[in-house]
């Protein structure tokens, strides 16, 4: 009977741990700066961005594509939002802000590889 008990148990587990992994890329598209946000095309071609804080710094989105292994950047924007339209497919994105005050900016956490169809 134990066995038996501990058997269901594990299988319990297991699938609540797959439905929590299966459930994760839902939000996968968004990637965070404090307030500053981007989402991308499902397909990886383009990406918005926006500056989500009232503090006057600039944002922009910092990412690497299929078509070059260098790290490329959209345009900045301040208060506004932004679409980039990218030559390749996005592999990896993250969002920079501004910091006026320092030589080091802000960074969002990176999208993670893959980038498309999520």
């Amino acid at each position: 009977m134990r066995r038996m008990i501990t058997t269901v148990l594990g299988a319990l587990a297991l699938t609540a741990a797959s439905a929590g992994l299966w459930a994760a890329p839902a939000n996968a598209s968004d990637v965070y700066q404090g307030s500053d946000w981007a989402t991308h095309a499902y397909d990886g071609t383009w990406f918005d961005y926006c500056d989500g804080e009232d503090d006057g710094h600039s944002v922009w989105g910092g990412y690497y594509t299929t078509a070059s292994s260098a790290y490329q950047t959209s345009s900045p924007v301040n208060g506004y939002c932004g679409t980039e339209y990218v030559n390749g497919v996005l592999t990896n994105l993250r969002m920079v802000e501004d910091n006026p005050s320092s030589s080091t900016n802000y960074y969002g956490a990176w999208h993670g590889y893959p980038v498309a169809g999520n």
